[in-house]
């Protein structure tokens, strides 16, 4: 049996969330012991954890009013442009103690906060990092990450994209460390059941229901997503576009639905613990991401069958096939409008998308991942 350990801040609303969930819901249990340690409890998607994991509480640590102080100073005076995670490090970095259990393996999942602790603080035979951003755009600084992440046997980005960007960040400080790419699992069958619960919300018989999800951060190109309602709606287009997620641009992007005029058809749904009933049901799923580490949410969609617009962040086109499984578009309010548009108008190439969706398999990924993650373990 090997004795595995995964390090997350919580199980919170969020793709990289929804993914260690995915896997941790699929590992043969009867070669591994699997502990998971949170250190903030009570996240919405803990509920729908495998019962087979131990859950193991992180450290707490008192942070002073000094500290915070500090850390809101760092943010404000951000000369070096350093990620908040890179600055949050900084400060609270020493609080910490070793945990004392030793592990066979130990995975940091999700840059940040997770990788540094599972570097520092935790020992274990072999420790993986998993990397599940585009590591130059999310904003880290591979100078100030560099000597976290060489403690560690490999780095496993989740798409050759986010894999050649974080090789290509390496370059510029002239250091090579060991690194992979292993897609997400996305688990179809687990997608499908909860895609059939009842939700609060019935979509307008009479509308374009458009869905999106994600947090309401600067990342994921709402400010896109909104002015390209108001072109459509200008355009004379009968729309009701949702989106399903919360964060800190909420306030900014209220006003900004303000501003457009759009308060009669962008609605700001907040967190949904199951976001699948949504995406079903829906007519067209778009993705107006500044960058992804992968797309998870695309994939859902296209689990699903869903038309689907996406911008062209590099990792769209390992998921949709342009003109044949949806449409990437530029980055920008004009090309998501006029692609959205084109489904609208479209309904041919609409129910292509589809057609060609359902011809799809859909456990090849999976299988292939798990069959990598157990190659990573070592386990036959």
């Amino acid at each position: 049996m090997k004795n595995i350990l995964f390090v997350i801040e919580s199980l919170q609303m969020g793709g990289a969330e929804r993914s260690l969930l995915s896997l941790l819901n699929n590992l043969d249990y009867t070669c591994l012991n699997v502990d998971l340690m949170l250190f903030k409890r009570g996240g919405v998607q803990e509920k729908d954890l495998t019962d087979k994991v131990n859950i193991i509480d992180g450290q707490s640590i008192n942070i002073s009013g000094c500290e915070r102080v500090r850390y809101k100073l760092a943010r404000f005076f951000n000369f070096k442009k350093l990620h908040n995670a890179q600055m949050f490090w900084k400060i609270v970095r020493n609080k910490y103690k070793v945990y004392p259990t030793k592990y066979d393996i130990a995975i940091g999942w999700g840059q940040g906060f997770a990788t540094y602790f599972t570097s520092e603080y935790i020992c274990a035979d072999k420790k993986y990092a998993w990397l599940n951003t585009d590591y130059r755009l999310a904003g880290y600084k591979i100078a100030v990450d560099y000597s976290l992440y060489k403690n560690f046997t490999k780095i496993v980005a989740v798409s050759e994209g986010a894999k050649k960007i974080f090789l290509n960040e390496l370059s510029k400080i002239e250091k090579k460390l060991d690194v992979g790419a292993i897609v997400n699992i996305i688990d179809i069958e687990n997608v499908e059941t909860r895609s059939n619960e009842k939700y609060e919300h019935k979509f307008a018989v009479d509308k374009i229901n458009i869905v999106s999800v994600g947090g309401l951060t600067n990342q994921k190109g709402w400010d896109f997503a909104t002015d390209a309602a108001k072109k459509l709606k200008q355009q004379g287009h009968s729309i009701n576009w949702y989106v399903l997620g919360d964060g800190i641009k909420r306030t900014e992007l209220e006003e900004q639905i303000k501003r457009n005029n759009v308060q009669d058809c962008f609605f700001l749904l907040g967190t949904i613990p199951n976001p699948y009933p949504y995406i079903k049901d829906c007519d067209i799923y778009v993705q107006t991401s500044r960058f992804e580490g992968l797309g998870r949410t695309i994939i859902e969609a296209s689990l699903l069958n869903k038309p689907i617009v996406t911008t062209n962040f590099p990792t769209a086109y390992g998921i949709i096939e342009h003109e044949k499984t949806g449409l990437i578009c530029e980055m920008n309010a004009d090309s998501i409008a006029e692609s959205v548009e084109r489904l609208i108008n479209d309904k041919k190439l609409a129910d292509s998308f589809v057609d060609n969706l359902k011809q799809q398999d859909k456990e090849k990924d999976k299988k292939n991942t798990l069959k990598q993650i157990y190659e990573l373990f070592e386990i036959e």
